[in-house]
Formats: structure tokens, C-alpha cells, sequence
């Protein structure tokens, strides 16, 4: 196999860079490292290949064994309330407000479904992006903001690593745009503004999907190819992926119709099509209401009205009198039924009132809330570039909890309740991640017994997400002890989880231990071969993240030492012996490297360079993870080394 110029390398470039950038998904993450450490890695490619360039590849056998190997992820999506709240919302029996977490057990209301499939079908899904999906993409109108493909993929003979535009920058430019637009009729205009949040109630469950329909609009386009083979395929995952989880999603989602096969959440078609599937709701918006702004964030809508008077006038709810007027009345949703609304259009999705937000700014009136709004968006952007000398010593306790008060925040009788930041504790753990990164300073016992206290009973399964930072943060700092006892820690917190359904709270506790698995293995991947917790766990792939190279970069001490030869751990400081630079992990680097860091890895150390310059070196990494020859830099012989580079290249 060439090392360029394949659709299918391509597409596996692309789908490794998108599971590299994501968060939360390891189990996808796992599959894609086993994947490629298989001996069988090219010839499993060279299948996918053959599979999607067959007439009929929906009925092709391997197609078939793929989706017999179908399974899926239940994780937590909301937790029952905690006894001390719901004491403390019995006003007669006064307040009663705790920090004990801790319960024989915790209850779950509400999961969460992911697909869990063979890489293979992960790669059709993409080549399916890549040959029709970005024609519907290039359709959607400005005003849907997320799960937007990058432009490159709308380019002929697309090489490049993007699938999708940066989640960070869509969101951004949706949330944004509807505040400074509000502040400009507000201040510019003086026109009063009403911004309106809504939110489709379990969307990609409620999707009913007329793939018939997909293959008009495709047609219409002139980019269906094979008559929409791989559509069939794409067809073809969600059926078996709905038989998959069904038996499950009667017990949690009884009233959801069983006609409705949903879109899969966790593969990447999903979202091309779960945004087609609302673009004429999108048009018909625009058109009938037309609103200052308008933007849809997948199934997170946002509206900026000007409005002429205040909705809270007369006796009506004040969020039901404003939707029914712009909404209801130009017969966009249906007349509400106990609070739920009904998308005319598409009649399976829903928009609960409960969970619709209107903000009302009076021009007369201070918009001083506003403006706060918008200041605190704009610094939490950049909370996590930031390191504040005055914040690195806080403890666990100042940055992981807050007061909930109701009145004046001077009054102890204010004080409703205690409730966990998640946002301020993620923030918290980064900082002391890097801290330890950029220093040598030894475990700080204060922070390792406040996270101790912290993931206990609710939090401990509530916060799921944060178990890899917390690992990732004890293995750099080298506290091997506290370590272990946060393993056996989450080890006791797991089996306590509880649904109402017994076969939901056995795939539960299984999902939770497997990622507890996952979320150790991916630390211990940056930060020791082994930190004495191995022992404890089966099956851990490490090893596997560490070889494919799908572990966080941004937690390796020195530039690129990733991509090398190199086995000790990645976040010491000074290498015993000097490693090589490694052909595999460059070859399918799951990120652009730019040219500066491979000439601080020329500079480190920490390789091997031969008989070869720095500069010579440093252009011989780059063009082999990048596929180019580097541009607009030069060598300058004699020169000072910090004037050798004319010009850096970057991504």
C-alpha cells in the first residue's frame, strides 16, 4: 500500500483525527487503536475499499459481519435527586442542606445510547461524507452552525486530516452572534429584544428519516453515485443499530414509536443528516418569523427577536404567549398538548415549554445583566489558554462547589443549596495539570485529598467525564498513591448504580467499568509504562493508544517525543537515551505537525539525527506526517539558530 493518494487512507486519516479531537467517546477511541495495531491493518482497509466500491455494497458479506457486530454504550444522562434536595424543597419542613454525596446507592433516571460498531463501518460512514454527505452539507444555509464539514472536504482531491469544522469555533459563532446582534438593537437601535432558547427534546431518537427523500435531494444535486449504494449502507446501520438497542429503549424511552429508527448517535453521518433533516425548518423560520438572528446548533436553537412589548404582560406564561405568537400562530409548531410542542413539519420531533428559556431586554431598562452575560462567555473562551498565578493554589473545595442563594447573597437564610461547578472543576484540573507539567513540584496532598472527597457517591458517577483528567493529573504529578486509592475509590462507587430497569443497571455498570478502564489506560498512556495500577485491571490498551498515537499531545513534556521510538514516559523531563523518529506514527499522524516543532525536536535531544542537519531533519519529519514539503521557511547558514526559520508554517 502507498503511503498517499488512496480514498481510503484518506478517509481513515479523517476519522482518526475526528476521534483523536473528541472527548468523550474512548470506547470508539479503543477500536480505532486495535484497528490499527492489527497485523491485518492494511488488508482490513483494502477490505472497507472493496466493501464500498462493490455494485451492491449493502449486501456484500463482510458488509453484513460488520453489522452483526453492532453493539452500543448506555451511560448517565441524569441522576435521581439526591435525598437532601428533595428535604430541602419541603419549605414546611424547613431547610436541610448537606456535603455528603456518598449513598448505598445512586439512582439514574435517564441514559444516554452510543453506537459501538467495527471500524469498518465507521470508515463507510465517512467515505459516504466524503462521496455524497458534503454535497447535502454545501446546502445547509449559514444559519446552521454545528456539525458543519470543514470546507476542505468540498474540494476535489481532498487529502487533507478535516472532517468536520472545529466544535469550538461553530459554537462560538452561534452562541455569539445571537448576543452581540441583541446588544446592537439594544445600544444601536434602542429596540427591546427577546432571545429565545429552545431545545428538541431527544432529537436523534425522534428522527424518522426518509431515506428516499435524501436520495431526491442528493439527486437533485448530481451527486448521487451508484444509485446511493453507500446510502444504503448508511440505511442499513441505523435499522440494525435501532434492532440493537431496542429491547433496552423500551425499558428507558417507552414512548418513543418503535417506526422510528432514529439516527445513531456517536457515527459521524448522523450529523449531516440530523441536519438536513431540519433545513427547511431552518428556511421556513427565516421566512416567516425573521428574526434579528436566527442559528441552530443541531437540535439547540437560538433567537433574537425584536419585540414591541413585554411578554409577561397580561395573564398569559410569558414563554407560552411569545412562542405561540411567532411560532404557533405562523403555523411552524402545533397548538401545545400538556406542554409539548409539535414541529408541523417533522410531527415526531418535540420542544418541551419547560425547557425553553426567554430572556427579555427592555431598552428603557439597564442591560447590565446582558452585558455580564457576554463578559463571562468571553472570558470563559479563554479560561483554559490562561494559567492565573492567583488561582493555581485554590483548593478543590473554592472551585468545585458553589452556594445557590436566593436573595440577598449576605443572609445565611439566602443560602438554598451547595451545587458541583463542573466547568470551574474541569478548569481547576487543567491548571494543575500543566502546573506539574512546567515544574517539578511533588504531589500537593491538599489538591490529591480534595479530589478524594470530591468523586464520592452522586459526583463520582455524575462526573464520569473528568475520571481520565484526574488520572492524567496524578500520573504526571507522580502521586502513585493517591492513584490507587481513586482506582479502588470508583471501583466501590460503580456497583452502587442503580436504574429502575435491572438489565439498564447491568449495561450501565459494565459501561461505567469499561470506561473507568479506558479512562486509565489513556492516561497511563502519557504518563508511566506502569503506575502500579495495571495489576488491577484486565485487558488495559495502553499500549495500544501509545502506538496508534491516539493519546492527548498536549499533555508530552517535550515537542513531538510521541513520534518517536521512545517507551519511557512521555511527561519526564530528560531522556536517558535518545530514541528514533517513528515511520508509522508519522505516516498516520492524526494531526497537522507544524514546523516548528519538528525543529524543536530536531533541537531536544531526544533523537537520533545521523548525519543529517537539524533543518534537514526537522523538513524530513514534517513532509512525512504532513505530505508536503515544508513552504515558506529557510535555512540560514551560520545564522543564529533563533533567525534560521524566516517564516513558521502553521495549520
Amino acid at each position: 500500500m502507498s503511503a498517499t493518494g488512496s480514498e481510503i487512507e484518506t478517509a481513515y486519516r479523517k476519522l482518526k483525527s475526528y476521534v483523536y479531537y473528541d472527548k468523550t467517546d474512548l470506547r470508539l477511541r479503543e477500536r480505532l487503536a486495535k484497528f490499527e495495531c492489527s497485523d491485518k491493518f492494511e488488508a482490513n482497509l483494502q477490505a472497507v475499499q472493496q466493501v464500498a466500491d462493490a455494485a451492491k455494497p449493502a449486501a456484500d458479506r463482510r458488509f453484513k459481519r460488520w453489522l452483526r457486530q453492532i453493539g452500543c454504550r448506555v451511560v448517565p444522562k441524569k441522576l435521581g435527586p439526591p435525598r437532601a434536595a428533595t428535604l430541602a424543597a419541603d419549605e414546611l419542613g424547613g431547610k436541610f442542606i448537606t456535603n455528603v454525596t456518598s449513598a448505598p446507592s445512586v439512582s439514574v433516571e435517564t441514559v444516554n445510547y452510543f453506537f459501538d460498531g467495527p471500524i469498518e463501518l465507521h470508515l463507510i460512514a465517512v467515505l459516504w461524507l466524503m462521496r455524497e454527505g458534503r454535497h447535502l452539507d454545501a446546502k445547509f444555509l449559514p444559519e446552521c452552525c454545528g456539525s458543519r464539514l470543514s470546507p476542505r472536504l468540498h474540494e476535489e482531491n481532498d487529502d487533507s486530516l478535516q472532517l468536520f469544522t472545529k466544535y469550538h469555533e461553530q459554537y462560538s459563532r452561534w452562541r455569539d452572534t445571537g448576543i452581540r446582534k441583541a446588544k446592537q438593537l439594544l445600544v444601536g437601535e434602542r429596540r427591546s429584544v427577546a432571545i429565545l432558547g429552545l431545545d428538541l427534546r431527544e432529537y436523534f431518537y425522534r428522527v424518522a428519516i426518509d431515506f428516499d427523500q435524501v436520495r431526491e435531494a442528493l439527486q437533485a444535486t448530481g451527486a448521487l453515485r451508484d444509485e446511493g449504494a453507500l446510502l444504503d449502507c448508511i440505511e442499513a446501520i441505523g435499522v440494525a443499530y435501532h434492532d440493537c438497542i431496542a429491547p433496552l429503549l423500551s425499558r428507558t424511552h417507552p414512548e418513543l414509536a418503535e417506526s422510528e429508527p432514529g439516527l445513531p448517535i456517536g457515527l459521524c453521518s448522523s450529523l449531516v443528516l440530523a441536519n438536513w433533516y431540519l433545513q427547511d425548518f431552518d428556511a421556513a423560520v427565516l421566512k416567516t418569523v425573521r428574526p434579528a438572528y436566527y442559528g441552530r446548533y443541531v437540535d439547540d436553537i437560538l433567537l433574537v427577536v425584536s419585540a414591541s412589548q413585554d411578554p409577561n404582560k397580561g395573564d398569559k406564561n410569558p414563554v407560552a404567549a411569545f412562542i405561540d405568537e411567532i411560532l404557533v400562530r405562523p403555523r411552524l409548531l402545533k397548538a401545545p398538548v400538556n406542554g409539548t410542542y409539535h414541529l408541523r413539519q417533522r410531527p415526531t420531533l418535540q420542544l418541551q415549554q419547560s425547557k425553553c428559556i426567554l430572556q427579555y431586554f427592555d431598552a428603557r431598562h439597564s442591560i447590565a445583566g446582558l452585558e455580564k452575560f457576554k463578559k463571562k462567555l468571553e472570558q470563559n473562551g479563554s479560561d483554559f489558554l490562561l494559567l492565573p498565578v492567583d488561582e493555581a493554589d485554590n483548593s478543590m473545595e473554592d472551585v468545585a462547589y458553589e452556594l445557590l442563594y436566593e436573595g440577598s447573597v449576605n443572609k445565611f437564610r439566602s443560602v438554598k443549596g451547595v451545587a458541583e461547578n463542573r466547568y470551574e472543576l474541569a478548569k481547576h484540573l487543567a491548571r494543575q495539570t500543566i502546573l506539574h507539567l512546567v515544574t517539578d513540584d511533588p504531589p500537593d496532598r491538599k489538591v490529591s485529598q480534595g479530589l478524594q472527597n470530591f468523586f464520592k457517591g452522586r459526583c463520582a458517577i455524575e462526573y464520569f467525564d473528568l475520571w481520565e483528567r484526574v488520572f492524567t493529573l496524578l500520573g504526571i504529578a507522580g502521586d502513585r498513591a493517591t492513584a490507587k486509592t481513586f482506582l479502588k475509590q470508583l471501583q466501590g462507587e460503580i456497583p452502587r448504580v442503580r436504574h429502575a430497569d435491572d438489565r439498564v443497571t447491568k449495561e450501565l455498570v459494565a459501561n461505567l467499568a469499561q470506561h473507568l478502564k479506558l479512562a486509565l489506560s489513556l492516561s497511563d498512556s502519557v504518563c508511566e509504562e506502569d503506575i502500579g495500577l495495571l495489576e488491577l485491571l484486565e485487558d488495559v490498551p495502553a499500549e495500544e493508544f501509545r502506538r496508534a498515537n491516539l493519546l492527548r499531545h498536549h499533555f508530552v513534556r517535550a515537542p513531538l517525543l510521541n513520534f518517536t521510538t521512545y517507551t519511557g514516559p512521555l511527561s519526564e523531563r530528560v531522556l536517558k537515551t535518545p530514541a528514533k523518529h517513528d515511520p508509522h506514527k508519522l505516516a498516520w499522524t492524526p494531526r497537522f505537525l507544524n514546523f516548528d516543532e519538528c525543529m524543536l525536536l530536531a533541537y531536544s535531544g531526544n533523537v537520533q539525527l545521523g548525519k543529517a542537519t537539524p533543518f534537514d531533519f526537522a523538513s524530513t519529519v514534517f513532509e512525512a506526517a504532513n505530505r508536503h514539503a515544508p513552504t515558506g521557511v529557510k535555512w540560514v547558514e551560520g545564522g543564529d539558530e533563533a533567525d534560521s526559520i524566516d517564516r513558521v508554517e502553521r495549520a
